[in-house]
């Protein structure tokens, strides 16, 4: 095997880009990721079992651990690889007078509450959200709906402490208006949310519990920047004052964000530290899944090209 850190000349078609592996490194160096799998992530080449798998002239490929929950490179690897998957479905769907919805459940919180019991309910209020009838029947039949992409995310501020989440996008043909959308599932989200916890605490308001929007671009975040990269960009360009005075306001940050700020400057943002090693030692195996749902049964899934199934 070859240290590909320590060999750069060795030719790689590694996709994913420089602050990724920056990241990474910065949580092995803060003792964030301590599993060895994890640290050796990346650094290695190794022979491929298919040759011929993606590019037949390249007998090697990098090794990964895999650890998509625990390990930076994984996670985003991964994250290109469904959201490449999504994408000839979303046109299908688009192609054919449909909409991509970007659905967004969240939960009411304290700074109090623990992580893993709101990881917790959210996950299990999720999963009996996907089954009820004003979700399965009346909003997103199969007849509508082509795919759905699950994703969980955690977001955390000083005042309110972490905020789990969950975001649906639906490829669906159903006319329904988004406030119609909303105002149903508002409703059924906190009926669902009431009966799997028993503390009244995490049951969010008709308000604020769901957003529903248009979001054909399929990114995050109603087709704006998902972590607000681009204007971290730019305040780095600034002050250290000017950017903590912007963070005094907002005061919300999301897991991306936290993880750029500490490689970017370990000393001027300590509270980040310990926050993502509560993410890193404590988030639940199953929150962190991103997964595509393709609908065989759906009429317009024989039009999605045969490669991306």
């Amino acid at each position: 095997m070859i240290n590909i850190r320590t060999n750069s000349d060795t030719h790689s078609s590694d996709t994913i880009p420089d602050h990724i592996y920056s990241i990474h490194q910065s949580l092995i160096q803060q003792n964030i990721i301590t599993r060895t799998e994890v640290i050796n992530c990346s650094k290695y080449w190794i022979n491929k079992l298919e040759k011929d798998i993606p590019n037949p002239y390249k007998s090697q490929r990098l090794m990964r651990c895999h650890y998509v929950n625990h390990c930076p490179i994984c996670n985003y690897f991964r994250k290109q690889r469904v959201h490449a998957q999504m994408t000839p479905y979303r046109q299908v769907i688009l192609d054919n007078g449909g909409k991509n919805i970007l659905l967004t459940f969240t939960l009411r919180h304290i700074k109090s509450h623990l992580l893993v019991s709101l990881q917790e309910v959210l996950n299990e209020s999720i999963n009996k959200l996907k089954e009820s009838r004003p979700y399965s029947k009346q909003l997103f039949p199969s007849k509508y709906r082509l795919y759905t992409l699950t994703e969980f995310e955690i977001s955390w501020s000083e005042e309110f402490g972490f905020a789990p989440h969950c975001h649906l996008q639906i490829g669906t043909t159903n006319p329904i208006p988004s406030d119609e959308i909303q105002s149903i599932l508002s409703k059924e989200w906190r009926r669902i949310v009431g009966k799997v916890t028993t503390n009244k605490n995490f049951i969010p308001s008709y308000a604020k519990g769901v957003d529903v929007t248009d979001n054909p671009s399929g990114k995050h975040s109603k087709d704006k920047d998902p972590y607000g990269l681009d204007v971290i960009k730019g305040l780095r360009r600034k002050s250290r004052e000017m950017i903590n005075e912007r963070f005094r306001k907002k005061n919300s940050y999301s897991h991306m964000q936290m993880q750029s700020y500490v490689t970017e400057n370990t000393t001027s943002f300590p509270q980040f530290i310990y926050v993502l090693k509560e993410i890193y030692t404590n988030t639940l195996k199953r929150f962190h899944s991103l997964i595509f749902n393709p609908n065989r049964f759906n009429p317009l899934f024989s039009q999605v090209t045969p490669q991306s199934k």
